[in-house]
């Protein structure tokens, strides 16, 4: 009985963590939000709003957020960029960097699951760029190493998602 008790608590508590990060479904449903929505959304969510900026007639305004974020430096186990424009809510982009390579895996095949096909790839600054569209999305995916504090290296992950309208005049479509 003591094993079973164990078993089912080890198996809520994991559910309970994974299931606090976003799917890639989550995340494309925050693109479509307006900035108190997102950020009431992602809170509940357990993502923590880390910094706010208004949006130009030039650049796009911004919500920063970080999920399990320590509480003695910046580090977190994922951040998400907000992108918005007061002008057309239909432009709006969202970034995520995410540190696991699991997650990575289950965005990637998502959009494949979605249809997403690769568009192109190229590296840039020793960040490695792969692009899948689909019908109405562009997915930039782009992958880097840093060093952490004990001098070994480890992969960031990036998934950056816009309309193909809004790609097609960015800095990352090289065609």
């Amino acid at each position: 009985m003591k094993r079973k008790l164990t078993i089912f608590l080890m198996f809520l508590i994991g559910n309970i963590i994974y299931s606090q990060n976003l799917t890639l479904t989550q995340v494309l449903s925050v693109r479509k939000k307006n900035i108190a929505e997102a950020e009431e959304y992602l809170t509940q969510k357990n993502w923590s709003m880390i910094n706010a900026e208004a949006p130009t007639s030039e650049t796009y305004g911004s919500l920063t957020f970080a999920y399990n974020k320590s509480d003695f430096n910046d580090k977190a186990e994922s951040f998400l960029w907000f992108y918005y424009s007061n002008e057309n809510p239909e432009r709006n982009r969202i970034s995520v960097q995410i540190h696991k390579k699991e997650k990575y895996n289950e965005y990637i095949n998502q959009i494949k699951k979605w249809g997403g096909k690769i568009y192109d790839s190229y590296v840039e600054e020793k960040v490695f760029y792969k692009i899948y569209q689909g019908s109405t999305m562009t997915y930039i995916i782009d992958s880097s190493t840093q060093k952490d504090d004990f001098s070994s290296s480890k992969t960031i992950y990036g998934i950056f998602i816009m309309t193909n309208d809004s790609f097609r005049f960015s800095r990352y479509n090289k065609k």
